[in-house]
Parts: structure tokens; sequence; C-alpha cells
């Protein structure tokens, strides 16, 4: 899959869990956008730019710990 493929499908990851966001569709939200933010993270490694990187990498350690904590209260 060519890095093209990779940054709009995770474009319209992204797009698709900020409606789920809106709707309240969680945590279906937040799995969709580890999703685009795995392929946007991808991307910036690839093109070495570092604003992409530093955007979506710590995207991980802000919904991962969120959604163990919404599965421990559950």
């Amino acid at each position: 899959m060519s890095v093209r493929t990779v940054k709009w499908f995770s474009a319209m990851v992204i797009l698709t869990a900020m409606v789920f966001h809106v709707l309240g569709l969680t945590p279906w939200n937040s799995m969709l956008q580890l999703v685009g933010a795995t392929g946007w993270t991808y991307v910036g490694i690839k093109w070495r730019e570092r604003a992409i990187v530093l955007n979506f990498l710590p995207q991980f350690f802000i919904i991962v710990p969120g959604l163990i904590y919404m599965l421990l209260k559950s």
C-alpha cells in the first residue's frame, strides 16, 4: 500500500471518528481515532515530517489509557 493511499484512508477514518464522537458512539470513536492516528504516524515517519508525528503519536498515550479506564470502570 502506498503512503498516499494510507494518508487518504487515514484522513477518512479520522473524519469518521469525529462523526462517531459527535454522535456519542464511545468507545468506537476512540478506536477509529487510533486506526487513523496509526496511519498518519506511519505517513509522518515515511515523509520525515515531525509535525505530523508530533500531532498523532501522542494520541496513543491519551486514548489508550482512557480506553483501559473505561474497560476497568464498566
